[in-house]
């Protein structure tokens, strides 16, 4: 394959490493930038040269590896510093610029907003950069584009260091945003609202009345996974029915993505050529462009869903022009305008499984597929989808281990069954759209919907009811993801028996052992646990099972379930909740006894000879011998301290 076969397989990849390079080595920005600019000079003498060959090549490679750097670099601002940190003190004013707001589903809505003044002894304006707030319902809900002030406190994203927990710091961190806010009432003034522009009110518009048509004939479950399903709109969804679709390998129906974009073209283009009499070919793609960008809008301009309608909107455009076009080619093209767009969107979860999904299915369909032929039309069908699903999950695991730590044993099952119906719910959803106007007619089309729904919700839940439905405890760094996303593709790119083929085969064999081998470790751990929790929340794990003991209001007991169902995604178990403020607990299982005694100061949790207390309150305490002595978040360090662990930093953990 030469470099003008398929331009943008060197041009991406080499444009996203640098991006990465960047990101990964952010502290040597000046280093980095310096040496991003001379391959730039080489490859600029090479083209007045006319040189060809390997040598042009690879210096054109390591050019958009230096301008993706350039421009990570840029994005972040590390080169000029981080001005913001270095100017603010504690009770200061920043006046921001929204650039997005999100209503939640708790106390608090999410917005992200650009700083533009710093206001301390001196009014001073800053470089651009950007906040997470997290903003109490008492406060009005701010629009994208409003100008406000806040004097809430700024702090630094960080983790708490409980296993199996989300990665805030990452997640933030990856799109340039390392401080937050909680903005409580009175700690927000709106200076200027800013005027929406007329395509954004039409938007808006068209967005809440089709929410209106779903929410008007639909209701419960049903309405939550219509309205994320079509519209991609999960404000309605609870953790019940997310858990469910998660576990079944079925999350990804619940986010538009290209599956969505794929079906509805099939709709609109069956719709379009009823027309064919009236409508030219020309004019009818131009009119299904305009409409899947007018969708897109609407469901929020998630990368998976850009990645699906500007590869359509590619390849539409070479079939009308009547040029050849490259799938792989065109995805990676797809890839780079995006990435070019906003770099940080490389480490957007939706972008890199979108792509890898893709990827998968031009790598490795065709080879599928054609390992069983089938006679009978129907039967062939539903194997070409079930093709198509594992040539997309080849390259998808991997990663999906990586951030979920669980695989979903039956996702074949589950995409099989849910092939038919994802069609008619979207189909359905047009249906209403287009005859809410006519409100018997509409009725009718939405009882229908709501059975199609409500089948495919019970579907999932039974699918999760089976024996083994998830496997959970893996644990997989992003190098083995690395290693298994090249290994993966040479294994069906060298032909069976060859030499190459034996040693990817053999590779990747010892990396699989490997990942399982860490898994049969995470679930047969048996420890004491102390987790980084505003309360007590401490776990024994003995031979499977978990034993929480805690101590909380009612009200936050689900931060209790929620801390303890992280760690179960990692070291899964049977749980067993034991409430500190009733009563001591003394339990024996399988020969390990567990005892728990509460008290004024701290609490004592004796397992297996080992004894640990923890400290609930600051108070000078002389550590027993053989005691391991932990204290709660909010106890600050003081020096020569008998206390082995502070939890403000994170959990503690000790095996037994």
């Amino acid at each position: 394959m030469t470099f003008y076969d398929r331009p943008f397989v060197f041009i991406t990849l080499s444009f996203l490493v640098g991006l990465v390079l960047a990101f990964a080595c952010r502290t040597h920005a000046d280093l980095l930038s310096y040496g991003s600019f001379l391959p730039l000079f080489l490859v600029f003498f090479l083209v007045v040269f006319r040189a060809r060959g390997i040598i042009f090549l690879g210096l054109s490679c390591l050019s958009f590896c230096g301008i993706g750097s350039l421009l990570m670099l840029e994005r972040l601002h590390v080169v000029e510093g981080n001005e913001l940190e270095e100017m603010y003190r504690p009770g200061d004013i920043c006046v921001f610029r929204i650039c997005e707001s999100k209503e939640g589903k708790g106390d608090w809505n999410k917005a992200i907003g650009e700083v533009e003044q710093h206001i301390g002894t001196k009014v001073k304006a800053v470089r651009s950069e950007k906040v997470l707030f997290l903003i109490h319902k008492n406060e009005s809900i701010l629009q994208i584009g409003d100008q406000v002030a806040i004097s809430s406190a700024l702090m630094a994203i960080r983790n708490e260091g409980n296993p199996g927990e989300f990665d805030a710091e990452m997640f933030w961190g990856r799109q340039g945003i390392n401080k937050m806010a909680f903005v409580s009432r009175g700690e927000l003034l709106l200076l200027n609202q800013e005027k929406q522009s007329l395509i954004t009110k039409w938007i808006n518009a068209s967005r809440n009345y089709l929410r209106s048509a779903l929410t008007a004939h639909l209701s419960g479950a049903e309405l939550a996974i219509s309205l994320a399903l079509i519209l991609g709109d999960n404000s309605m969804l609870d953790k019940e029915i997310r858990d469910s679709f998660t576990n079944t390998g079925a999350l990804h129906v619940l986010a538009v993505s290209g599956l969505h974009i794929s079906i509805i073209m099939q709709i609109l283009m069956a719709v379009l050529a009823v027309f064919s009499g009236v409508l030219s070919r020309r004019i009818a793609v131009i009119l299904l462009i305009g409409i899947m960008w007018w969708y897109a809008a609407i469901t929020g301009l998630s990368p998976s869903v850009l990645r699906a309608v500007i590869m359509f909107t590619v390849l539409s455009i070479a079939q009308l022009s009547g040029r050849n076009y490259d799938s792989l080619n065109t995805l990676l093209f797809t890839a780079f305008v995006l990435v070019l767009w906003n770099p940080l969107t490389v480490f957007d979860i939706g972008f890199q499984l979108s792509f890898l999904a893709m990827l998968g299915i031009f790598l490795f369909y065709e080879k599928i597929a054609s390992f069983w032929v089938i006679q009978q039309a129907i039967l062939q069908k539903v194997w070409q989808g079930t093709a198509i699903g594992l040539a997309a999950q080849v390259m998808t695991t991997p990663l999906s281990l990586h951030y979920f730590n669980q695989f979903p044993n039956y996702f074949i099952l589950t995409n099989v069954g849910l092939m038919a119906s994802s069609g008619l719910i979207l189909g359905g959803g047009l249906l209403i759209f287009s005859v809410s106007w006519w409100g018997f007619v509409a009725k009718w089309i939405g009882f229908v919907l709501m059975l199609v729904v409500g089948l495919s919700l019970w579907f999932i839940q039974w699918v999760e009811t089976l024996p083994g439905a998830v496997a959970f405890g893996f644990t997989v760094n992003f190098c083995t993801v690395l290693a298994l996303g090249v290994l993966f593709p040479l294994l069906f790119y060298f032909k069976v028996g060859t030499r190459g083929f034996w040693i990817s085969l053999v590779v990747v064999f010892g990396i699989l052992v490997g990942i399982v081998f860490q898994r049969f470790q995470n679930i047969h751990r048996n420890e004491i646990i102390v987790f980084n929790a505003r309360m007590v929340v401490m776990a024994v794990r003995v031979n499977g099972h978990v034993f929480c003991f805690y101590r909380s209001k009612k009200a936050d007991f689900f931060k209790v379930e929620r801390l303890i169902g992280n760690y179960l995604k990692v070291h899964s178990g049977k749980v067993h909740y034991c409430n500190l403020d009733r009563q001591n607990w003394n339990i024996n299982v399988d020969g390990f006894k567990i005892v728990v005694e509460p008290e004024k100061g701290w609490v004592n949790l004796t397992c297996d000879r080992q004894k640990v207390r923890v400290l609930l309150d600051d108070v000078s305490i002389k550590r027993l011998q053989d005691e391991h002595l932990i204290a709660m978040p909010w106890i600050k360090a003081t020096p020569q301290s008998p206390i082995e662990h502070y939890l403000s930093t994170r959990s503690w953990r000790l095996a037994i």
